[in-house]
């Protein structure tokens, strides 16, 4: 893979990589690389000059050539991908520098990924807990549901029994006032008189039919209790 030997070939300051031609490099005179977001340029004293580059690592005005495959061969040579076929220790330093760069960073990150694999687990096992409990209350509801439809019901039937209940005593009292009242209106109806009929006799009779007649009469004007058959109870 020929990219393969441009992967340590990336920004001194965001670590954005050569390789994937987002933006565009900087090879600045401190030997430090750097992308067109990090570093800042200003023109020279004439417009001929070339531009001067305010590096982000060491923070020096520093020159700065563009990474392309147009720039000079003495500069083009710090990124050859074998520098330990070439005599210059300066190109291996700079390279070798990079990489320790680029390491530590990439150690940086998988330090990153595994604290977020393990909050990832973390999370994964408090909402697999909080899963299980919403299913426990998720059942104790339906029944707590069903216990409440039950009581609503219970309810209801007794209300009816109740109601039934007042209906029915409601009714009875209306009867026995029906009937104390038809009772009373017998007790007041006066007592039939039981003398026999007086008539006339053309002849009048005996002293001794008389007396008989007179004993009888006082017998019948004695006052007695008048019970109505109709109303008979017991003491």
């Amino acid at each position: 893979m020929p990219e393969a030997n441009k992967l340590w070939i990336h920004c001194n300051r965001c670590f954005e990589q050569f390789t994937f031609k987002r933006h565009i490099f900087f090879l600045l005179a401190c030997q430090h690389v750097s992308c067109e977001k990090c570093v800042k340029a200003c023109l020279g004293r004439t417009p001929s000059d070339a531009p001067i580059y305010m590096c982000p690592i060491c923070h020096k005005s520093v020159r700065g050539r563009q990474v392309t495959n147009s720039m000079p061969n003495i500069l083009k040579r710090m990124f050859h991908p074998e520098p330990w076929n070439l005599s210059q220790d300066i190109i291996e330093t700079f390279q070798r520098s990079n990489q320790k760069h680029f390491d530590k960073y990439k150690e940086k990150k998988e330090k990153e990924m595994d604290k977020l694999d393990k909050d990832i687990e973390l999370a994964q096992s408090v909402c697999q807990k909080h899963y299980r409990d919403q299913q426990m209350l998720r059942v104790e509801r339906r029944k707590l549901t069903q216990r409440m439809r039950q009581i609503k019901l219970q309810v209801a039937k007794q209300k009816e029994a109740q109601r039934r209940f007042y209906i029915s005593k409601r009714r009875r009292s209306m009867e026995a006032q029906q009937s104390g009242s038809t009772s009373g209106k017998l007790a007041t109806n006066p007592p039939v008189s039981r003398a026999t009929p007086s008539f006339r006799n053309p002849m009048p009779p005996p002293q001794s039919v008389q007396s008989t007649i007179d004993a009888g009469n006082r017998r019948q004007q004695i006052t007695s209790f008048v019970h109505d058959s109709n109303n008979s109870f017991d003491l």
